[in-house]
């Protein structure tokens, strides 16, 4: 595939997590960067669910555990969330992924390509800042 042909980052972003999933990647203070979420009250839910995964990276790196990898809620509707974070470059940015009940495996799927992503604009955040 040619550069010119490649889909742009928005697009790709979209793909990995089709309706009923959500995705979400927030910068360091919990802005979104990219989100697939349908209305500003979801948004606002996983902008809390940023600061959330935000504040227990603080805690596990302050109380020495190491670097956190992955969160991972299970409500008991069966309601799932996976976070990752990447401070690799510099930035944090955290990746977020909301399925619905019976939806694990697609929500696990989705979140390492959303982790990818993540990762990508991290570098991009960090190479702007330089």
């Amino acid at each position: 595939m040619s550069e010119s042909s490649a889909p742009s980052i928005t697009t790709h972003f979209s793909s990995l997590a089709p309706s009923p999933l959500a995705a979400h990647i927030s910068d360091s203070t919990g802005h979104a960067i990219l989100s697939t979420s349908e209305s500003s009250r979801q948004t606002a839910s996983l902008q809390q669910l940023s600061h959330a995964y935000l504040s227990a990276h603080d805690t596990a790196t302050r109380m020495g555990l190491g670097m956190p990898l992955r969160v991972t809620i299970q409500t008991a509707k069966g309601t799932v969330a996976i976070q990752t974070g990447d401070a690799e470059s510099g930035e944090m940015v955290v990746g977020t992924v909301v399925a619905p009940e019976g939806m694990m495996a697609e929500a696990r799927v989705a979140s390492w390509g959303v982790e990818e992503c993540a990762k990508r604009v991290a570098k991009v955040m960090a190479e702007g800042r330089r």
